[in-house]
């Protein structure tokens, strides 16, 4: 097993710069990933020198591939990235629900929603592993989609078993035809990392029944907001979103730096 990568920290007057490897994803991919967590420039002129720094360490590491996410609002910092190889790949939207009242008694009696038990992990994973076609490393032509599935395959194996994340399935007639990977939160609130219709459910009106069902219950439960990310080229996604009456937070912009 290869020695874990330090985090990068790098401050001056013109750039500061937070990068960490991606555990998740060098394991899924079977090479070095890395995520920038912050990016700030004060001087764009200064900070293209001061950008060598993450440049050797990058190097220094044999990085292969690393992921940025930002403010769209952060238009000098993505400039800096594409003079420096960096590809902008996706805007991404997020969808927030912080009135669920509306919801109460929506949920479909034929659908049932359930935690999901060890039987189901190989059919779960195998929905993810074809599921996630608007996602940010399956687009991203460099990267390879095989691995790129199996990055959320083994996201749904993780799921079951995490601490503080959730998975759930979604049953009609006795067949799996959704899953879920939520997390919930001290202040009532909760967090959809993973959705995902069953591929061979897709474009029969599953969608909006399912989430109904899922926000339905959530009220039943209590939940005082929900909130996810969706790529805004997945645009059945949005309006489905859209038509739920969800609102949205200020949009981020995803680049990647892929070895050449």
């Amino acid at each position: 097993m290869s020695k874990p990568i330090d985090k990068f920290s790098f401050r001056s007057e013109s750039l500061k710069l937070e990068a960490r490897e991606a555990p998740w994803d060098t394991s899924a991919f079977g090479y070095p990933v890395a995520l920038i967590d912050e990016i700030e420039v004060n001087d764009l002129l200064r900070a293209r020198k001061d950008f060598s720094a993450f440049k050797r360490w990058i190097e220094s590491n044999k990085l292969n591939l690393i992921s940025c996410r930002l403010s769209c609002q952060k238009i000098i910092e993505s400039m800096l990235l594409e003079e420096n190889e960096f590809r902008f790949i996706e805007t991404v939207l997020h969808p927030v629900c912080a009135v669920l009242t509306e919801y109460k008694g929506l949920a479909d009696p034929n659908l049932i929603i359930c935690p999901a038990d060890e039987r189901d992990l190989i059919e779960l994973r195998q929905i993810a592993e074809k599921a996630f076609t608007n996602e940010r490393y399956y687009v991203d032509t460099r990267v390879d989609r095989i691995k790129s599935g199996k990055r959320y395959g083994q996201w749904v194996i993780s799921a079951y078993s995490h601490p503080s994340q959730q998975l759930l399935k979604v049953i009609h007639e006795n067949n799996i035809v959704a899953f879920f990977v939520l997390e919930r939160y001290p202040d009532a609130s909760i967090y959809w990392h993973l959705t995902a219709v069953h591929p061979k459910y897709q474009g029969k009106g599953y969608g909006r029944r399912i989430w109904l069902s899922m926000l339905a219950n959530h009220y039943e439960e209590g939940v005082a907001r929900v909130s996810t990310t969706i790529a805004a080229r997945n645009v059945p996604v949005l309006n489905l979103y859209s038509s739920l009456n969800f609102r949205f937070d200020p949009p981020e912009s995803t680049f990647h730096w892929v070895h050449p």
